[in-house]
């Protein structure tokens, strides 16, 4: 390594010493929380029963993985990340592929179906909702007009919390999709011409174009897209409190209402770090098949 000149070395401590300031700002705001919850996890800490905090071992932990309300909250938000990610990947590959087309108003097109991903969560999830009101809302209303529903009926869609976390997943499809498309139609642009030239060539349709080229040489990015989405998914809370109210449709809704609305800030935090160890398994599993598709590759 090449000795630094006087002059350099300054401008290295002068590039520090500018850094510091947002170095401190990330560790206040960012390492130093995730630190603080990993301590509380370990004590029993409510802020409201007056009394001190004090070291309790693993019990938060053993009272989180034998609390029937937090797995009946996992295997919810288990479900409407499956459901919501799988219908994402099929509409957003649909659609990515017809974008990569060349055809009139492509760009209005692309214009278009940005828009449910630039609207807010809780806007989506509130526009939902009133869709699927019992009395006047959109979705019964068309429904009548079509005669797909008998004129006397009047289901309530969001009655119990299974149905509401299905329609919940629905609003959610309905606002990722664009982002799954946006994601997968860079992939698709970063595909070489002459691969689909040659297999013109050799006669190939449509399907075994999609099947013997696309695929492959997208599954990086399909990989990507679907790990960010299983874990932006599996912590939803927002849109789940407009339609649900129910803390046990989502891991993430439970903990949120132990911390913040008990109190229970040692309990919650051992919820937190319980669900982030589960994210962590799904990122390990994210790089072992990125590592298995680049060996394959290379």
């Amino acid at each position: 390594m090449a000795k630094l000149s006087k002059r350099q070395k300054g401008d290295m401590w002068f590039a520090i010493l500018l850094l510091v300031p947002t170095i401190l700002v990330l560790v206040r705001i960012f390492i130093w929380p995730i630190y603080q919850s990993l301590v509380w996890s370990f004590y029993h800490y409510n802020l409201l029963d007056g009394s001190a905090a004090r070291f309790i071992g693993l019990k938060n932990y053993v009272y989180t993985l034998t609390d029937p309300q937090f797995w009946m909250s996992t295997w919810r938000a288990i479900y409407f990340t499956v459901f919501t990610c799988s219908i994402e990947l099929v509409l957003g590959l649909f659609s990515a592929l017809l974008l990569n087309q060349v055809f009139r108003g492509r760009t209005i097109f692309r214009a278009m179906i940005i828009i449910p991903w630039a609207s807010l969560t809780l806007v989506n999830g509130l526009l939902w909702n009133w869709i699927l009101q019992p009395q006047n809302g959109a979705l019964q209303v068309v429904m009548h007009a079509l005669h797909l529903l008998p004129q006397h009926a009047n289901p309530n869609w969001l009655a119990s919390t299974d149905g509401s976390v299905i329609w919940a997943g629905v609003a959610d499809i309905w606002k990722m999709t664009p982002f799954m498309t946006l994601l997968l139609l860079a992939g698709l642009q970063s595909i070489s011409g002459e691969l689909y030239e040659a297999s013109m060539m050799d006669g190939a349709g449509f399907w075994r174009k999609v099947w013997s080229i696309t695929i492959p040489q997208l599954t990086p990015a399909i990989i990507v897209a679907l790990v960010l989405r299983i874990m932006g998914t599996f912590r939803v809370y927002d849109i789940l409190t407009v339609f649900t109210g129910d803390p046990s449709s989502s891991v993430t809704y439970l903990t949120m209402n132990y911390g913040f609305r008990y109190f229970y800030m040692g309990k919650a935090s051992a919820m937190a770090w319980t669900s982030t160890l589960f994210i962590l398994a799904l990122i390990i599993v994210y790089i072992r098949m990125m590592k298995k598709n680049m060996d394959e590759q290379t």
